[in-house]
């Protein structure tokens, strides 16, 4: 059996179906188009246009829908943000504190500082791999620094006056000092000292506090530890004093310091 293919007839079922056919060959088309255009950045003009125009299908409608796709900046697809953690350093500070052991102009380090650790998030934006962007988010503490302490002396250098008294007791003074090596700085800080507390005077008392003699003993009767005749003797008072500081202090400058600092001995 042969069959022959005839024209469709106007207005019959076969020129429906071609009809059609044709619609849906437009429809892909033009689906595709648009698509293809959204994918290739830059490019949708020579691609999409040419497609249409080979399949003969090009319309307003189609072109409107092109122009209404934005195209995408090439520098925002250059760029990238990442997220980064990293180690940074706290300075550690110094903090000073007064040293009455030793003099004014000196200092020492007591306690060494050290620098603590931090743990610090970044949000980091990139431009070609560069780093154009950044900003701090959590940071967490992972070292506390430690302070350094600095010990800054506080005692005032002894002033030793340079006027002298020739009396009696002064020169007892001199030579008892002498005999235990305490010549020269030594005699000028006991001189000092002993001149500041009665002047030599070995009768000199203080009325509001009991305090008696060179030395200033208080009370007097303490000096009877080197002899009876304490309170009219010159060299038992200075004896007592001179083994009082012997003790106390280890020497008559020790002594004139902590008197210039504290106001007595």
């Amino acid at each position: 059996m042969s069959y022959r293919r005839r024209a469709a007839v106007p207005g019959g079922r076969r020129e429906s179906r071609q009809r059609s056919v044709s619609r849906t060959r437009t429809t892909r088309t033009l689906a595709g188009s648009v698509a293809l255009t959204a994918f290739a950045v830059g490019s949708f003009a020579s691609v999409g246009v040419n497609a249409w125009a080979q399949d003969g299908t090009e319309s307003s409608t189609s072109l409107d829908l092109a122009q209404q796709v934005a195209p995408v900046s090439a520098d925002a697809a250059d760029l990238e943000v990442v997220t980064r953690t990293e180690e940074e350093s706290i300075a550690h500070d110094s903090v000073q504190e007064k040293d009455f052991d030793e003099y004014e102009g000196t200092s020492k380090v007591v306690t060494e500082g050290e620098d603590g650790t931090a743990l610090v998030s970044y949000t980091v934006t990139l431009k070609d791999g560069v780093e154009v962007e950044r900003d701090a988010g959590i940071r967490v503490v992972v070292d506390e620094p430690v302070d350094e302490v600095v010990a800054v002396g506080a005692l005032k250098e002894p002033v030793i006056p340079k006027t002298s008294n020739a009396g009696a007791n002064r020169a007892l003074g001199q030579q008892l000092a002498a005999n235990r090596g305490w010549t020269g700085t030594e005699w000028e800080c006991l001189n000092a000292l002993f001149t500041k507390e009665s002047n030599w005077r070995h009768n000199a008392e203080n009325r509001s506090s009991g305090a008696y003699g060179i030395p200033q003993s208080l009370p007097g009767s303490k000096m009877a530890s080197v002899g009876a005749d304490w309170r009219t003797n010159p060299a038992t008072q200075i004896t007592w004093g001179l083994n009082y500081i012997s003790g106390r202090y280890g020497t008559p400058c020790g002594a004139w310091s902590h008197s210039v600092n504290r106001g007595w001995y």
